[in-house]
């Protein structure tokens, strides 16, 4: 690999890895603030849309971890050509799969 691949694929990394970070500091917000609506006896079903709130934000960071995964672990044998099509059969197949998966 070129220096100049392995300074983009660094710069990729740290993005997603701050990316992730963010939403994750995001998503503890949100628990906190359920569990504080609980402490002070908020409506049910407001309770119910925020927790519905933090699970789809929390399978968010692992739909992304797992198409990182997918791109870059899986495929790191793979030749370019194959790579990219391998890649968006594999995505797309991730997309079906989590789409009835909960």
């Amino acid at each position: 690999m070129k220096e100049k691949d392995l300074k983009d694929k660094d710069m990729k990394e740290k993005d997603l890895k701050e990316s992730l970070h963010k939403r994750l500091r995001r998503i503890e917000g949100q628990v906190k603030g359920i569990d504080r609506m609980i402490e002070e006896g908020k409506n049910c079903q407001d309770i119910l849309t925020q927790v519905s709130a933090a699970r789809s934000a929390l399978k968010m960071v692992g739909n992304i971890v797992l198409h990182h995964y997918a791109a870059e672990c899986l495929c790191s044998t793979m030749s370019a050509k194959d790579k990219n099509t391998k890649v968006d059969e594999l995505q797309k197949l991730i997309q079906t799969i989590t789409r009835f998966a909960d």
